[in-house]
């Protein structure tokens, strides 16, 4: 008797929590938007240094231009080859994009942050959905990206951007919290 296709799953175990919580029905849609959340953010904090926050909040934040080139873009480039990590390349990408179109300071860095971890949640979807695809079923598949593209919408994530980045200093996410008790059962 295997344990599905959970055991296998390449990924790390924020997002297995997900696939399971995806794909049992015994779980609602908000226990799967917890679990979404919780793996987005273990894979920012795994991803992006505070470092690389900080050196991106500096840059952002000094006003100096220049009259032919703006030094914000080439500075962003330059992290951008340094930076180790897929999503942290991402994330100065889209840091640079904002730039461009305009924005300024932490509101640049917020709408780079979450264009970034959207960009993660439908990766994060699309590689659920493949592994289920190879095995198990294809309903099976199908009905486990469904439910967690049902609360993995930009809007939605956005509300963890503020304390990754940096900008609100209140708690940290907590774990998903685990049911043990009689009335916290399937909600009817």
């Amino acid at each position: 008797m295997s344990d599905g296709p959970l055991r296998s799953l390449p990924m790390r175990s924020t997002w297995k929590k997900v696939a399971e919580r995806a794909d049992k029905a015994a779980f609602s849609a908000g226990d799967v938007y917890e679990a979404l959340l919780t793996a987005l953010a273990g894979d920012w904090r795994k991803e992006i240094p505070d470092s690389l926050v900080r050196k991106v909040r500096e840059i952002l934040s000094n006003s100096q231009t220049d009259f032919f080139c703006d030094p914000k873009t080439e500075q962003f480039a330059l992290l951008q080859e340094a930076a180790g990590y897929p999503l942290a390349v991402l994330f100065l990408d889209y840091v640079t994009q904002a730039v461009t179109g305009g924005l300024s300071g932490d509101e640049a860095l917020e709408e780079a942050a979450s264009q970034a971890l959207a960009d993660r949640a439908v990766r994060g979807t699309r590689q659920v959905e493949e592994h289920y695809h190879r095995k198990a079923t294809q309903n099976r598949a199908v009905d486990v990206r469904q439910r967690i593209e049902s609360r993995s919408r930009r809007s939605d994530i956005a509300i963890i951007v503020p304390r990754l980045v940096g900008i609100d200093k209140g708690e940290q996410p907590q774990r998903p919290a685990k049911q043990t008790g009689l009335d916290d059962g399937v909600e009817l």
